[in-house]
């Protein structure tokens, strides 16, 4: 498994994102799933080769999008540096390219993690939140879209000098929680409420 959140859709299916290696070495990204309350897996196709630590979220329209670690970003530090990401509509036999793939979310070539929230208006709202650098584990800053992660207008600075590795979940219908890896401790727990963001 990768180190994201599993996540369970809205006909009760389980998804956990995961990641492998082929014949030649060179690793993928991509998830397993279950209808059959964990009693049963099957492995979908790689969304992404020379990918590792993902996440999944399930978007609006029940289609599945895979946010992606990718080792090109080791060089890449141009205006393609980014997270790769790709959305399958068939649990994964099939992907194409999300319109935010490289260019949307500068990530240093780092684990980070992406959820969703169902609003009270009705709403899907994601969460992401990395390392918000090219070039090093700093400026840990959490992002939301409401437009099924097309842009990312709001954001909020944790740690400007550190973050790396992070991990999100919903506290209570309001309170968004984050365990995250800072210049201030090993392990720092934040809890931050949706009105910062104007929700």
């Amino acid at each position: 498994p990768a180190p994201g959140n599993g996540i369970t859709l809205k006909d009760g299916t389980l998804v956990m994102p995961t990641q492998g290696r082929d014949a030649a070495g060179l690793p993928f990204s991509n998830f397993i799933w279950s209808m059959d309350h964990g009693k049963s897996w099957t492995l979908s196709s790689p969304a992404r080769k020379n990918t590792t630590e993902c996440a999944v979220v399930e978007l609006s329209d029940g289609s599945l999008m895979l946010n992606m670690r990718d080792n090109r970003n080791r060089s890449d530090k141009s205006k393609s540096n980014g997270r790769a990401v790709g959305v399958t509509k068939d649990m994964g036999t099939t992907w194409t390219v999300h319109s935010s793939d490289h260019g949307a979310l500068p990530e240093p070539v780092c684990m980070a993690s992406l959820i969703s929230h169902d609003l009270a208006d009705g709403r899907r709202v994601l969460f992401f939140s990395n390392p918000n650098s090219k070039h090093r584990r700093e400026k840990m800053t959490v992002r939301m879209s409401l437009d099924q992660g097309k842009t990312w207008p709001k954001s909020i600075l944790l740690d400007r000098k550190g973050g790396a590795y992070s991990s999100m979940s919903m506290v209570d219908e309001d309170t968004l929680g984050i365990l995250y890896e800072s210049s201030l401790a090993d392990l720092v727990f934040q809890k931050i409420k949706l009105s910062e963001f104007g929700l």
